[in-house]
């Protein structure tokens, strides 16, 4: 499972920087795809997981955010409950480090953006790249700026991204259809 995610976040850094904040129908939709493959599909599994959707508000956030450049998560976001992921073109994948039962991470690691994407609650993205020719904050040049904006905000300190169970045992009332191990309204 871990190459096939690993595979396809490969190509998602290459959607994205191509398209450096103009992303098309069928970029967010694969964005959104990935987003909802991982969430799927993650061990132990969710007895409650949402699938994400698209939010055009997250993105054009998203896109301001990134055009500036700056290497460090926007201090903005909080006051409004979003939660953020900022990637440069490479990543690694942390979801290998991160330990559910002992909502856990290594000192020497960053499961944050792992966590983030796994958020149980979490139901809403946007996302958008921009290329810079500097990074405030890193020393980097002509680099791809991505950035994933999360709603709500997730990754509180001390909780873990979801509860361990049999996948949709534990979707409320208000997400009755449980599709590809995750709760939601309606079928697709």
């Amino acid at each position: 499972m871990y190459w096939n995610v690993a595979l396809r976040s490969a190509g998602l850094w290459v959607i994205l920087s191509l398209a450096a904040g103009h992303l098309t129908e069928q970029e967010k939709s694969t964005i959104v795809d990935m987003h909802n493959e991982l969430r799927s599909k993650v061990q132990p599994s969710a007895a409650f997981m949402q699938k994400v959707v698209w939010d055009e508000t997250l993105r054009l956030l998203a896109e301001a955010y990134a055009a500036k450049c700056i290497w460090d998560h926007n201090p903005q976001l909080k006051e409004f409950r979003m939660g953020e992921n900022l990637f440069l073109g490479t990543g690694q994948f942390n979801h290998v480090d991160y330990d559910l039962e002992t909502n856990n991470c290594p000192e020497d690691k960053m499961c944050g953006h792992y966590t983030q994407m796994v958020w149980a609650d979490g139901n809403k993205i946007g996302c958008a790249a921009h290329f810079c020719d500097e990074l405030e904050h890193l020393d980097f040049e002509k680099a791809t700026l991505f950035v994933c904006n999360y709603y709500p905000q997730d990754n509180i300190e001390e909780q873990k991204p979801y509860e361990s169970g049999v996948p949709c045992s534990r979707c409320p009332d208000t997400l009755p259809v449980c599709e590809d191990n995750m709760c939601g309204n309606v079928k697709t």
